[in-house]
């Protein structure tokens, strides 16, 4: 006989509309600020097409815990987009227990050359109640052996044009294939191509400002620095994507005008 708890905590892909709205609506609304949220719509229609894949635990038909990811095929980059626990249910470890899956299942079926997650930067975004500590959520990752990639990253506007950029965010590598570049650094090439479809996949065009010419400008050497975020001294000099003026908006806003 099946263990009861065992299937409580079992971790299932989350593949039809019903759990990816469930999800939604009892996992990453609570957890995430609307600017840094993707719609509902949004992700179900990228998980009807295969853009998004998500992985999840489910207690009597509603989701408690999930983990999306978005794949980008020209980079060979998974990008995880979302990891939260309903409110309630957060320290006990099934976290952890997703991502360590997550990496595995996906790592296995697509063979990135890089896994990355956002973060944000503990410096420039405040804890709260409702949406967690960012300093905690890093000490998360590093645990599970994420290094924070030397870049000034900011979250793209994930609605199109005009809509509102998140910045000083974290792109955090929890998995990486590095041959040729040094334990401490991964190959540039693939971090730029994933910066360039990731930013024209959510704002619907590359911009030409002054936050995305410093970003891609980072990634166009021959590697990226890895930092160790529990290295004070060296996270100390990874640039923060500070974001000025218009740089606040996808292009095509008002208030990038």
């Amino acid at each position: 006989m099946a263990d009861p708890s065992t299937e409580q905590t079992a971790v299932v892909p989350l593949d039809t509309p019903a759990l990816l709205t469930s999800l939604w609506h009892d996992v990453l609304a609570p957890s995430f600020p609307p600017a840094e949220l993707v719609p509902l719509d949004v992700l179900l229609a990228d998980g009807s097409d295969g853009r998004h894949a998500a992985l999840g635990v489910v207690r009597d038909g509603r989701v408690v815990a999930g983990i999306v990811g978005s794949w980008s095929p020209a980079s060979r980059v998974l990008l995880v987009d979302y990891l939260a626990i309903a409110p309630g249910g957060r320290g006990g470890g099934t976290g952890g227990r997703l991502l360590t899956e997550a990496v595995r299942r996906w790592g296995d079926g697509l063979d990135p050359a890089l896994v990355v997650a956002e973060v944000e930067h503990p410096a420039h975004h405040e804890a709260s109640e409702r949406h967690g500590d960012p300093a905690a959520r890093l000490r998360f990752y590093a645990r599970h052996g994420g290094r924070v990639l030397d870049l000034p990253y900011f979250q793209p506007g994930m609605t199109g044009p005009g809509s509102p950029r998140v910045p000083a965010l974290l792109l955090v590598a929890l998995a990486a294939q590095t041959a040729g570049a040094g334990a401490d650094r991964v190959p540039a090439a693939p971090v730029r191509a994933f910066l360039t479809d990731h930013l024209v996949a959510c704002e619907g065009t590359l911009a030409d400002d002054g936050a995305t010419r410093r970003l891609l400008a980072a990634a166009s050497r021959d590697t990226v620095r890895l930092v160790d975020p529990a290295d004070a001294e060296a996270f100390g000099t990874v640039p923060a994507g500070v974001l000025e003026g218009a740089e606040r908006y996808a292009p095509g806003s008002a208030g990038s005008a």
